[in-house]
């Protein structure tokens, strides 16, 4: 308690999982089951974020994407390493990131300090923000026969596996995949592919380029470099298929609709009320 508590000053002592208040009247208290955080001092609770867009690497993205999955979730440095398969510099980075950006409560100290998620939708939103900012991955069009969209999707994983391609479908493709029909009318297959980039892999499953002038007219795969394993890292295997189909975790597919804008971003928001915001 003190007439006036500076925001460095805030700060620490949240990340040592203490309480605060003030001579103004703004307060911060934290307990287990419960948090209450109340401004006096005009800071905007919905101020964009503070974080440097470089700051986070694609394999910090891929850490915050672990949190987002497990939202429930008590995390420490070590959980969040071996569940994003990250560093544990890069995982207490990523946790001191977030907590900064006031979408984590932290509860407890020393070895036994856990920080839990806030409010996973106001942090996918500021995940979201932080994509739309970054370079887009390469990307390469191709096409394979097929009768139907079903028929595509098992075609190519079929070929992916006797390729020994990495994959995971995303955007409206995973949605798909898992269930959730957002749009009506499907052609494109959206794939993540790794390691080596989207160009080589259409050489390894011995299909054609297809350049940007005839994409377009006849493209029915996109497949998409997966930088830093945003995709294929924590892949599953779509439900209710004839075949084994790896589908991208359902935050990454949610991003990659949200991204590409127009039709896909109203797909995301369908998406996300169904596969993100229900229990």
């Amino acid at each position: 308690m003190a007439r006036e508590i500076t925001q460095q000053e805030r700060a620490a002592i949240e990340a040592a999982g203490l309480s605060w208040c003030d001579g103004r009247g703004a307060i911060h208290i934290t307990w287990p089951g419960f948090y209450l955080h109340i401004e006096r001092t005009g800071r905007s609770s919905t101020r964009p974020s503070r974080v440097d867009k470089q700051t986070l690497g694609v394999a910090s993205i891929r850490g915050v994407q672990a949190i987002l999955a497990d939202p429930h979730q008590g995390w420490s440095v070590g959980r969040l390493a071996q569940a994003a398969a990250i560093s544990s510099g890069q995982a207490h980075k990523i946790l001191l990131v977030m907590n900064e950006e006031r979408l984590l409560l932290t509860q407890g100290s020393g070895p036994q300090q856990r920080r839990y998620l806030i409010d996973r939708n106001e942090a996918l939103s500021w995940l979201a923000n932080i994509e739309r900012d970054r370079r887009r991955p390469d990307t390469a069009a191709t096409y394979l026969y097929a009768r139907n969209f079903d028929d595509l999707i098992d075609r190519f994983a079929a070929r992916a596996e006797k390729s020994g391609v990495t994959y995971a479908l995303t955007g409206v493709s995973g949605a798909y995949a898992l269930g959730h029909r957002l749009l009506t009318n499907l052609i494109v297959v959206q794939v993540r592919v790794s390691p080596v980039d989207a160009a080589q892999t259409v050489d390894l499953l011995g299909l054609e380029r297809l350049e940007a002038e005839d994409a377009g007219r006849g493209m029915n795969l996109e497949l998409i470099t997966d930088t830093g394993e945003l995709g294929t890292f924590d892949a599953r295997p779509a439900p209710n298929r004839s075949r084994l189909v790896m589908v991208a975790p359902p935050v990454r597919v949610w991003l990659d609709m949200y991204r590409a804008g127009g039709r896909e971003a109203d797909a995301a928001a369908l998406f996300k009320e169904q596969a993100l915001e229900r229990p």
